[in-house]
């Protein structure tokens, strides 16, 4: 948790602004991060081979090299279904980068560039890193993402257009959907095709609440439609709870991390102390 804080107060640095908002001037470059497996945007495995993911960046616009002042990207793979291997990690020149444990299966092996000199010519098409994972699961088809991407305007004011793509794993056409209750009563795992529907399963249970439906995200915000959604690979599904109150449900976050409470003054912190170390090192600067 504290190496994503980190990534998120490196990119709040780079905006020099707690806005997410990013915007491109009309004839700026634009950017594709392009995520490949072996060469491939899907690929067939078997449990225990080894993968190498691959992360380039390429510019849209022009096939000119150009100044590049910052930029990151966060690849989310699941951890159900692989494990990073030691040594398998080839990074370009400045790239740093850290695998970040998320509050459910997943994990972001993330990737960042940050010049402290003025800006550094990038290749319009540029190798940016690639990581190896070895294949654990048993069966199933699992996506690997690109999240939370960017390349940093020069004066830290927002980003340029970025595009990115996913890269699909297949281990075998029968995809597992687990189901998290949150609580409640257990609801077996089921097994379905890829691109199937799912039915809906029993309702699960739980003293003092009501059911209020299966969602695709730890944090039950996207619900999941068993009339028109189809399956995309492994999956958990997890449930919603209402509390009863004067006759009235009253909704339960089950899925809320435990550290939420406390992210705006850890961040705060951090910050501070990314600013005094910039500071410091500009000061080592001058009376270099």
């Amino acid at each position: 948790m504290k190496h994503k804080i980190f990534s998120v107060l490196l990119a709040l640095l780079l905006l020099l602004t707690f806005s997410s908002t990013a915007f491109a001037a009309e004839g700026d470059p634009s950017f594709h991060f392009n995520l490949s497996i072996d060469g491939k945007d899907t690929k067939e495995v078997e449990t225990g081979d080894i993968i190498t993911v691959v992360l380039k960046l390429k510019r849209t616009d022009s096939d000119q090299p150009y100044t590049m002042y910052a930029m990151q990207n966060e690849i989310r793979y699941d951890s159900t279904f692989f494990e990073l291997v030691d040594g398998g990690t080839l990074l370009s020149s400045g790239i740093a980068t850290t695998d970040i444990a998320m509050v459910d299966e997943y994990r972001e092996f993330y990737m960042n560039f940050l010049s402290m000199s003025g800006g550094t010519q990038w290749n319009a098409d540029t190798m940016v890193g690639s990581f190896q994972l070895r294949v654990i699961g048993k069966s199933g088809v699992t996506k690997i993402t690109t999240q939370d991407y960017l390349v940093s305007l020069q004066d830290g004011s927002g980003s340029y257009d970025c595009t990115a793509n996913d890269v699909t794993v297949i281990l075998s056409s029968e995809c597992v959907v687990h189901f998290e209750s949150n609580g409640g009563t257990a609801i077996p795992d089921i097994t379905v095709n890829y691109g199937d529907k799912i039915s809906y399963p029993s309702e699960p249970t739980k003293d003092g609440y009501l059911f209020d439906g299966w969602y695709t995200d730890i944090h039950l915000t996207d619900p999941w439609n068993f009339s028109t959604d189809t399956v995309q690979g492994n999956m958990t599904l997890y449930a919603k709870w209402a509390a009863i109150q004067d006759g009235e449900k009253i909704p339960v976050n089950t899925g809320d991390s435990p550290v939420s409470s406390w992210l705006f003054i850890v961040p705060a912190i951090l910050l501070i102390t990314l600013i005094v170390m910039f500071i410091l090192w500009k000061k080592k600067r001058t009376h270099a």
